[in-house]
């Protein structure tokens, strides 16, 4: 038993968020936990329905690698992440989501909610990151 559980702590393709769908699952409740998103957020966010929502916000979801919506998991980790690596702390994280972004032309968090706008995001604060891998 032991044996297994180290199998899993140290497979890499089970921890990469790209290629396993329990990490991007995993990777999904952790960004939406810390965006404070609720579970219309996540369902406006991820393009998703309340049952799918509900199901990541739960730790329950396997998302498919290369689908839709992995790819709009990955944006919202990104997000997540280039925030903390910005802004250091929720607040002002929250704050710049909160705020009218002019080369966005509206509030980074109004914009999360639209189609593009995930996208436009998470390019506008990744160009900010000093560290950002993706």
């Amino acid at each position: 038993m032991q044996t297994h559980a180290l199998t899993q702590a140290v497979d890499v393709r089970r921890g990469n968020a790209r290629e396993s769908s329990e990490a991007l699952a995993l990777d999904a409740r952790r960004a939406a936990a810390g965006l404070g998103l609720s579970a219309p957020d996540l369902e406006a966010l991820l393009e998703i329905d309340a049952s799918t929502a509900a199901s990541i916000r739960s730790g329950g979801a396997r998302i498919q690698s290369g689908s839709a919506l992995a790819t709009r998991v990955l944006l919202l980790v990104r997000l997540q992440r280039a925030l903390g690596d910005v802004y250091g702390s929720v607040d002002q994280a929250n704050q710049w989501l909160d705020a009218v972004e002019p080369s966005l032309g509206d509030k980074p968090r109004v914009l999360l909610r639209t189609h593009d706008g995930l996208g436009r995001v998470v390019s506008q604060i990744e160009r900010r990151c000093k560290d950002c891998l993706w």
